[in-house]
């Protein structure tokens, strides 16, 4: 494999016809086109190593201590594809790949203090050269980076060795079949079939996913390797057990058949992109963690799911970021312009999002509402509360959001392509209702829980100017005729998790099992419920249909803390479902925040407590006036 030329020289041309534009810009992509994609991503990763090995040349020495130079590793991948390309090129083309060769270039570029030695970083190249002749059959003897006791062999596994030292070098040795990798403390010899385990080496994880009409996909689980598509400590390796691996390869197979099943589009993007997942621990309910980077196209990061339906959704999820970044690599979406760009409501996140973020966020919930969409429409799936509610609720949130973000002034013409493709297809959506009356009522919720989203986020990240309250709490109680100020206001960027998502996911319990929900109310109190991060008993009286008390429990803490954002978007979302107090409700849609930090003012300055839903009312009056 000989160096691909600098950029601009030859780098390969890769294009999309119009056809095949507009369906990766309508959220789906046809198979030319995704096959297109999946080239271009490789042309793409050899110019990233092509740019690495540039940075690497003249540190010479320096970037690789004790090993030899990058170009000797180079010029064993080359002998390697010349007697097996195609194992080469997977190599090359792993998520993981792509992740180590971004974060050492980044690191190359901007130089700062790391707990892994240059060379050992750099040793990576040297261990994919080494993992390449071995799947090509050559004899060979080279040097690899030891690090705690691993030397790591991408897309087959981690050989585990004794260790007296952080960093030591091993050397891995094949002649005639017999592979041994030697470090100054040990000797591990792999075993002949190198996908069984053997003293001191971990194969990987692989499963075979067969999806009808298509080629079966052969899915690495990544549970070894340092090069993590999500953070430490939430994504750092750490070896699955036997029935855990059997578990999470059982639910992705069958997420996948479910996939296939509603959503052909999604069934194509992940026989054409997915080819590792790296697994994390299980969170909680429907909470499926989970992330991709663009670096590393084809990889994604998923905790444990609780069921196949959650695994399916998921997997759309990811795949939609993965084609978009690959789509991006062709097609930037975005001006990089000097200084911060606007920050936007996004209705799935707990944190506002620069437009870079919203475009991921609507492509992949573009997928998402896809996915769920074709669930209402197979056999039986009129009745399917949870796809209805599912549907409903990224329907309608993606409806709002992309007029707001569409005439940004950084989105380039192929970002506002995109945008004008998805709002066509959500457009198609629009008329689309069930008939049965228990699926009207998920409809119905589903634009509940958005207005509660939009809510609590707002209570979280938008705060009123400081003498805008000070004029309202000077009018309070007695002017009637008061008018909301301009309502000037600052949103405060903050990645915090607030869970925003809390009250929807008691709903989806409700709907999916609720005689588990139930049973949280014999383990809820005040101190919150047990395996629902966020959620308080208000919020679980709620959920098992019974507005009413909530609110009062609602309007109960008010009135004893005014400042808690859950609570205030609680007493919005049950005053809606009550039918009372019409005036406190606009306003704790309109402008809830304005109320909260009025209230928080005059508990600080009258002596007597402030009833919540009085209060409300009185502002929901200003809101009156002032339309």
């Amino acid at each position: 494999m000989g160096r691909t030329p600098a950029a601009g020289e030859a780098e390969p041309l890769h294009g999309l016809t119009p056809r095949q534009f507009e369906s990766l810009t309508h959220g789906e992509g046809d198979a030319d086109a995704l096959a297109e994609l999946v080239r271009a991503e490789h042309s793409h990763r050899l110019l990233l190593l092509d740019v690495l090995m540039d940075a690497l040349t003249p540190l010479a020495g320096a970037a690789t201590g004790p090993l030899p130079a990058p170009r000797r590793a180079w010029d064993l991948l080359a002998a390697a594809q010349r007697r097996a390309p195609t194992a080469v090129r997977e190599l090359l083309d792993l998520p993981e790949t792509g992740l180590w060769a971004a974060q050492l270039l980044n690191r190359l570029c901007r130089p700062r203090p790391h707990e892994l030695p240059l060379w050992a970083d750099v040793g990576h190249l040297h261990c994919l050269a080494a993992a390449a002749a071995l799947r090509a059959g050559l004899d060979f003897s080279f040097p690899l980076p030891c690090v705690a006791g691993r030397v790591e062999l991408p897309a087959l596994g981690q050989v585990r060795l004794p260790a007296r030292a952080a960093q030591e070098v091993a050397v891995l040795a094949a002649r005639a079949g017999t592979v041994t990798v030697t470090a100054p403390h040990g000797i591990v010899r792999l075993p002949d079939d190198p996908s069984r385990p053997a003293p001191g080496w971990l194969p990987l994880h692989h499963a075979e996913l067969r999806l009808p009409g298509t080629a079966p996909v052969r899915l690495a689980f990544d549970d070894l390797g340092p090069h993590r598509i999500a953070p430490r400590p939430t994504g750092a390796a750490r070896r699955l057990g036997r029935r855990t691996a059997t578990r999470l390869t059982r639910l992705v197979q069958g997420g996948a058949r479910l996939v296939a099943e509603a959503d052909p589009a999604s069934a194509a993007t992940l026989t054409a992109l997915l080819r590792t997942i790296q697994p994390m621990p299980a969170y909680e309910l429907f909470r499926v963690r989970s992330a991709t980077s663009g670096h590393g196209v084809g990889g994604l990061a998923l905790s444990l799911p609780e069921s196949e339906l959650a695994c399916a959704a998921a997997l759309v999820h990811e795949l939609q970021h993965s084609k978009l970044d690959a789509f991006a690599h062709l097609f930037p979406l975005t001006e990089e312009k000097p200084g911060p760009g606007r920050l936007y409501y996004a209705p799935w996140r707990d944190d506002p999002r620069p437009l870079a973020g919203m475009l991921q966020g609507i492509y992949a919930f573009t997928g998402v509402a896809r996915f769920w969409r074709g669930r209402t429409r197979l056999p039986g799936g009129a009745h399917d509360q949870l796809a209805w509610l599912e549907f409903s609720l990224w329907r309608g949130q993606l409806a709002q959001v992309v007029p707001r973000i569409a005439t940004d002034p950084e989105l380039t013409g192929a970002g506002r392509s995109l945008l004008d493709g998805v709002h066509a297809t959500v457009s198609g959506w629009s008329a689309e209702a069930p008939g049965e009356t228990a699926a009207r009522e998920a409809v119905r919720l589903a634009a509940r829980l958005a207005a509660d989203h939009r809510a609590l986020w707002r209570l979280h990240h938008v705060r009123p100017f400081p003498e805008d309250v000070e004029a309202l709490a000077a009018a309070w109680p007695t002017d009637d005729g008061t008018t909301l100020p301009d309502r000037r206001q600052g949103v405060r960027a903050s990645r915090r998790q607030w869970h925003l998502d809390t009250r929807a996911v008691l709903a989806r319990m409700a709907l999916a099992d609720p005689v588990a929900l139930d049973k949280l109310r014999d383990t809820a109190d005040e101190d919150g419920v047990p395996g629902v991060t966020g959620a308080v008993l208000a919020d679980l009286v709620w959920a098992t249909g019974d507005p009413a008390t909530a609110e009062h429990h609602y309007r109960l803490s008010l009135t004893e803390a005014p400042t808690a954002p859950a609570a205030w978007a609680g007493l919005r979302l049950t005053l809606e479902e009550t039918g009372r107090a019409p005036s406190a409700l606009r306003a704790l849609t309109a402008a809830p925040e304005l109320v909260r930090a009025l209230a928080r003012h005059l508990h600080a300055r009258v002596e007597r407590q402030v009833d919540p839903v009085e209060l409300a009312a009185w502002v929901g009056r200003a809101v009156d006036a002032g339309t």
